[in-house]
């Protein structure tokens, strides 16, 4: 399956970086977003093991990179969810 895009456009990808898209398949849309809310999930967990062992971290810094890492998560697990309720139609169609 292919999702076909305007290349004349830009539209937001990986959660807020603003990319062309080619003809990429849902396949590879889904796993960039995958790979990004776990580049954010990383992000989180180092910040936050960096302030608790006191490496004069911010505290503002550490709770932004927590809201993007649930962010981009809820964002990864609504897509999954609307996605397997359009294949679940599919299903149900008759033919």
């Amino acid at each position: 399956m292919k999702i076909e895009v305007d290349n004349t456009r830009d539209i937001n990808n990986n959660f807020g970086a603003l990319k062309t898209q080619g003809n990429k398949s849902f396949g590879k849309i889904f796993s960039d977003i995958l790979e990004s809310a776990n580049i954010y999930q990383k992000e989180y967990e180092s910040l936050l093991s960096r302030e608790v062992f006191s490496d004069e971290i911010d505290l503002h810094n550490v709770l932004i990179a927590g809201e993007k890492a649930k962010i981009s998560l809820e964002l990864t697990l609504q897509i999954r969810n609307k996605a397997i309720e359009a294949y679940q139609e599919i299903m149900r169609m008759q033919i």
